[in-house]
């Protein structure tokens, strides 16, 4: 069975769209909220740090890569 990391806050969001290609999405979703393109002016940057960078819900937005990544509900749920 493949383990499936979860995305985490501490995450840069190269290596997030290294790993799951599928969250480019979410962060051009995102992209009107942070006034600025996140993958162009944050791609070195934590999740942590674009969310208090750009005053987003952090929580909001991980869970939201996390679903693109394909996670399945509740798996990246601390327990």
């Amino acid at each position: 069975m493949r383990e499936l990391p979860c995305i985490e806050p501490g995450m840069t969001v190269l290596d997030i769209l290294a790993r799951h290609r599928s969250t480019e999405s979410v962060f051009k979703a995102w992209d009107g909220r942070a006034g600025e393109c996140i993958c162009c002016r944050a791609l070195f940057d934590t999740v942590g740090q674009v969310a208090e960078r750009y005053g987003l819900d952090l929580e909001q937005l991980v869970a939201e890569l996390n679903a693109a990544a394909g996670l399945p509900d509740g798996y990246c749920q601390s327990e």
